[in-house]
């Protein structure tokens, strides 16, 4: 589905702490933050290469390990 998932902490001792990640899929890298239990995409958004469908399990996929890293 995807590969490469990392996460980063930028701001972590601030009022802005939210946790950033990055991704690939299909060879094109993504990054995005987690942010009142929402992924936030930066560009370029992945709905732009990759099916409504696909993205869905993605994102769920993505908030389910970004949950098991904060725990």
């Amino acid at each position: 589905m995807f590969e490469n998932f990392e996460v980063n902490h930028l701001f972590e001792d601030s009022v802005r702490k939210h946790p950033h990640f990055s991704l690939s899929i299909e060879g094109q890298e993504y990054k995005g933050m987690v942010k009142d239990d929402k992924i936030h995409w930066y560009q370029p958004h992945p709905k732009q290469k990759i099916e409504e469908e696909h993205l869905s399990a993605v994102e769920s996929q993505v908030y389910g390990m970004m949950q098991e890293h904060l725990e």
